[in-house]
């Protein structure tokens, strides 16, 4: 978790070439250098708080100051960091109740790979998505072997899949963990700077999930029915209503799509804000760098590569973000605002 936020450092200022966007609208953003400044006093308590895992006061100001900085900007709520978060209220005030905490952090890692499979049945995934994760390493098969390569998209969500039930299963939970480490290191390589070099903020997250997999359930032998129910656990049933049951929703689009395992899926919303050259002139140094302008067409503001470059995250890719993003740059309008959004899915294409 300290890794995602020294990684992506941008996100937790206000001071910065995108715009803050609170969880409830009227939240004042933190003035420079009060943010820079809870940053800091961020860090510090993550690292003081690894060593001294059982100081009760800073646990609370740790978690507490977490949650009013998530508050403040949505860009925040970044799938891993949600993860995290909820990892460390069960590490720091359940540290007594091992074994229920163990099987309530196997249920999240058997969530993750069922669901993230489930989201990436679909041809998005399969033929763009899947295919540019693993170009870099198709390069290095014989060239009558690339396109089988390219193609694995078919069979990948339903290795996901299977890895996730393998978990579960005893007598192959062993082979499971295998195949979650093999995922989690496909992952890393395809998005680090030896394959595709592409949000880094999210390669911490890749190599703590093939480590979950392997001390969470390599040689055990609990059931299935612990991990993903406990009676008396009240922190595994919030855990599971927050990790498992709420993102179901998303498949009736009642729920965020990037707290639904999408984030490799290819069914993310994306958004390009279309700005006129008089807008474009009026609008920050930092943002009018990231206008593209077309040979035959209107100018317009990419927001997947304005917030990667600018926050070092992927845009929290909700139809709600995007219009604030367009808020914003009308902001810089004189009268009547002529941008215009654009927010479009790449399923069905």
């Amino acid at each position: 978790m300290l890794s995602t936020w020294l990684l992506s450092s941008k996100v937790w200022m206000t001071d910065r070439n995108f715009p803050v966007i609170p969880i409830v609208d009227g939240i004042p953003a933190l003035p420079s250098p009060f943010d820079y400044l809870f940053y800091c006093i961020l860090i510090v308590l993550g690292i003081y708080q690894t060593m001294y895992l059982e100081n009760k006061r800073t646990k609370i100001i740790l978690i507490s100051l977490l949650a009013f900085l998530m508050i403040g900007d949505q860009m925040r709520w970044q799938p891993y960091n949600v993860q995290f978060f909820l990892m460390i209220i069960g590490l720091f005030f359940y540290p007594a109740q091992k074994v229920p905490l163990i099987k309530t952090f196997q249920m999240m890692v058997v969530v993750f790979f069922i669901f993230s499979g489930i989201q990436e049945l679909n041809t998005i995934f399969i033929e763009q998505i899947f295919p540019w994760m693993i170009a870099p390493l198709a390069d290095k098969f014989p060239a009558k072997m690339e396109p089988y390569v390219l193609g694995g998209g078919y069979i990948f969500p339903f290795i996901s899949i299977g890895t996730g039930i393998a978990l579960m299963i005893p007598k192959a939970r062993n082979v499971g963990v295998y195949f979650a480490v093999a995922i989690q290191a496909f992952y890393f390589y395809s998005l680090s700077p030896l394959g595709n070099d592409w949000n880094h903020a999210i390669l911490p997250y890749n190599v703590a999930m093939g480590f979950f997999s392997y001390l969470l359930f390599f040689n055990t032998k609990n059931e299935y029915k612990t991990m993903l129910w406990s009676k008396d656990f009240r922190y595994h049933q919030v855990a599971l209503v927050l990790f498992a049951a709420l993102p179901l929703l998303s498949f009736a689009g009642i729920y965020d799509r990037m707290q639904s395992f999408n984030i490799y899926s290819g069914k993310a919303w994306y958004a390009k804000i279309y700005v006129t050259e008089t807008l474009a002139e009026r609008l920050p140094d930092g943002v009018k760098r990231y206008i593209y302008r077309p040979v035959d067409g209107e100018p317009y503001i990419e927001t997947t590569y304005w917030s990667v470059d600018a926050l070092k995250v992927s845009p929290y890719s909700e139809k709600r973000v995007y219009r604030q993003l367009e808020k914003y740059i009308c902001s810089f309008s004189d009268g009547e605002c002529p941008a215009k959004l654009e927010i479009y899915s790449y399923e069905g294409r």
